[in-house]
């Protein structure tokens, strides 16, 4: 059993898709469902960030870092497996290799140019650097990106690109069915 609890970012506002994509259908199931279900498939907890019965963001509108920040103050997991909602041809062959690789690094691991999704120690480092981050009057960049650097994260080798594809407007999300229907 891993100490490392999954996390769903389901708190975006969805402007550009024009409805949550968490509720988006992926063949007969909700997109969070199926990030649900590919958590568990890892043996992982499920914790969802934002969405309608997710935890509530600390600080409205800050994006993934005030996701994981709030879910750090909420409950204390050793380490999260951060997914985003609206990947729908994400496997858990891609999500295990990241589990397995930080795992076994102790470090943020995440795949090349892609931060999500991303494996996540929670160390007193994270803490100090998310406590930094969000404090008033920080001017310090809320990005997953500056963060993974502050943290020597890794970046693996992409092996399976269609599987990191999200869909943030309705011709992505059309674009990604598609495709589903061809791996089906």
């Amino acid at each position: 059993m891993h100490h490392c609890r999954g996390l769903i970012l389901a708190g975006g506002l969805s402007s550009r898709m024009g409805s949550d994509k968490a509720a988006l259908r992926r063949n007969h199931q909700t997109m969070e469902d199926f990030n649900r279900e590919l958590l568990a498939a890892l043996g992982l907890d499920v914790v969802v960030a934002g969405g309608a019965s997710g935890i509530r963001d600390l600080i409205p509108g800050a994006g993934p870092l005030a996701a994981i920040y709030s879910v750090l103050h909420t409950i204390k997991p050793s380490a999260l497996l951060v997914l985003p909602v609206d990947m729908p041809l994400l496997t858990t062959t891609v999500l295990g290799v990241l589990l397995e690789e930080g795992e076994k690094a102790g470090v943020p691991v995440c795949y090349e140019g892609c931060y999500l999704p991303l494996y996540l120690p929670v160390t007193q480092s994270l803490r100090d650097y998310l406590d930094m981050a969000f404090t008033e009057g920080s001017d310090q960049p809320r990005s997953l990106k500056r963060m993974l650097a502050a943290l020597n994260g890794r970046q693996l080798p992409i092996t399976d690109a269609n599987a990191l594809l999200n869909a943030n407007t309705p011709e992505e999300w059309q674009r990604v069915v598609r495709m589903l229907d061809d791996v089906d």
